[in-house]
């Protein structure tokens, strides 16, 4: 039997990238699928990827910053699959240059897509999830969760927010049978699905990380294997890194 089957999984920013990556390995691995990003064109091409691989797929164009965006492709995801079993948080934005040369505008869509956009779905699936007792969500923060870089003083803020949001929420959830996880990557090239070798920065793992290395440690956090897990941040870094 396939990891996931029977569950439904909600993920968003699916269109590309990490995103759709997830996507394309919880289809393989049974699961059905809502896929919510911006861009209707990618969303479409990934919905199709992954109806190909054997999973019922619906999707949707909604950007995690409008609360009713998000609280519409909720109530879409019910009414198509009767609920939301796993919550993957991936949208996000990646902004890199220095403080002063960012503009208010750019500071708040880097805090309120990465930050609160997790909020918002969270808050979206979580009366039910805590009502099933059952129910997993996980959050792609960043190896800029954990560590400081320079130009990227937006992205760190946001990322160390998400680890934090995932630990208290886990704690606050012990014993609603709703696990709260992370997943901190590397860098990765994420305007590809496979096959790209990492980007790198100064004080960065160098390693060779591509999506799917991170859709691996994805599908393991939604699966019966980590049913016993919450609250963690699991690192994706690479085993040059870790060898290092």
């Amino acid at each position: 039997m396939r990891r996931l089957e029977g569950r439904v999984a909600w993920i968003t920013g699916a269109g590309r990238g990490i995103g759709r990556a997830i996507a394309l390995a919880y289809a393989e691995e049974g699961a059905d699928l809502f896929l919510t990003a911006r861009t209707e064109g990618e969303l479409e091409e990934c919905a199709k990827a992954a109806a190909e691989r054997g999973a019922d797929v619906d999707w949707c164009s909604a950007d995690v910053r409008s609360k009713v965006a998000i609280e519409s492709a909720y109530a879409r995801a019910v009414e198509r699959f009767g609920r939301v079993d796993v919550l993957v948080n991936n949208a996000g934005v990646w902004i890199e240059k220095p403080l002063l040369e960012f503009s208010e505008e750019e500071w708040e869509r880097t805090l309120d897509t990465n930050v609160t956009g997790v909020y918002r779905a969270t808050r979206a699936v979580l009366p039910a999830m805590k009502a099933r007792r059952r129910g997993r969500i996980i959050n792609l923060a960043s190896i800029d969760g954990r560590v400081g870089f320079p130009n990227l003083v937006p992205q760190c803020a946001s990322k160390f927010a998400v680890v934090g949001f995932t630990r208290a929420l886990a704690k606050e959830l012990w014993a609603d049978g709703v696990a709260v996880t992370a997943i901190c990557p590397a860098a990765v090239e994420k305007d590809v699905a496979f096959g790209t070798e990492s980007k790198t920065r100064p004080g960065a793992p160098a390693v060779k990380l591509v999506p799917a290395d991170v859709a691996r440690a994805a599908v393991f956090l939604a699966s019966d294997e980590a049913e016993a897990i919450t609250g963690v941040t699991l690192d994706v870094y690479g085993i040059g890194f870790l060898a290092s």
